[in-house]
């Protein structure tokens, strides 16, 4: 992979029983154990599949299967694999999609399913800078909530790459940036590239990676369940709550 490059990879989280099977098989003990923290069905089953395609993406750019990859937190609890620090990946997905971004630099990347009205004036004043809330009442009353999530989705980028969460004050970092696809925005003294993300429909999504003044080319591409080649080995002994959303 050039170090030059973002790699983003989309991902249907709409898998069949034999895909999800699969996906139980490849997690580690600690995150099986995880998984069966999960209270709901909906969230167990995210988690699972998630956390196993991020596993056989990241494995096609190191030398270790997919089941063998070791991961630990960062200083900020970002997750990182272990002995590849040069290796930056991050995940998010929102209802049946996922992406995931991996990069040889700070990476960050955020997925929004586009929903009308589901953020009240209140929660968007308390993360919204003043010249974008400025910004966003120039604009007809239709396109606001697009551009309420366009810019929503360039700050969780851009806090994940850098690793601060939303315990940062969002109100300080101006991303609302009119028509433009990229933009360069500054945080904690660091410098960041921001641009949107190729989305489905009804989905915004935006990345974000440190700058520098080199190149920077993005490919993209989709990684459908039901082509993993995954093998032919039998999958461990599934839990009852596994079981119960399959045959639901």
């Amino acid at each position: 992979m050039p170090n030059e490059e973002v790699h983003v990879w989309s991902i249907d989280l709409r898998l069949g029983r034999a895909a999800i099977c699969s996906c139980w098989d490849l997690l580690s003990p600690e995150e099986v154990q995880d998984a069966l923290r999960r209270r709901f069905a909906k969230d167990f089953q995210e988690f699972v599949v998630t956390r196993a395609l991020l596993r056989k993406i990241l494995a096609q750019y190191v030398d270790c299967s997919a089941p063998h990859l070791c991961f630990d937190s960062n200083s900020n609890g970002k997750p990182v694999l272990l002995g590849m620090p040069n290796l930056h990946f991050n995940l998010s997905h929102s209802r049946n999609y996922a992406v995931v971004a991996i990069a040889h630099r700070p990476v960050g990347i955020d997925l929004e399913f586009i929903k009308a009205n589901c953020m009240r004036q209140a929660v968007v004043e308390q993360f919204l800078s003043t010249s974008e809330w400025s910004q966003l009442l120039k604009l007809p009353a239709k396109a606001r909530f697009t551009a309420l999530l366009r810019c929503w989705t360039r700050k969780e980028a851009v806090l994940k790459a850098a690793g601060l969460g939303l315990l940062y004050p969002v109100r300080h970092l101006n991303v609302l940036a009119g028509s433009e696809s990229t933009q360069v925005v500054s945080v904690m003294g660091r410098k960041w590239l921001l641009w949107e993300v190729a989305a489905p429909k009804l989905y915004a999504a935006a990345a974000a990676i440190e700058h520098s003044k080199g190149e920077f080319r993005c490919r993209q591409w989709k990684l459908p369940g039901f082509c993993l080649g995954w093998g032919t080995s039998s999958p461990r002994s599934l839990p009852l709550r596994l079981s119960t959303v399959l045959e639901a």
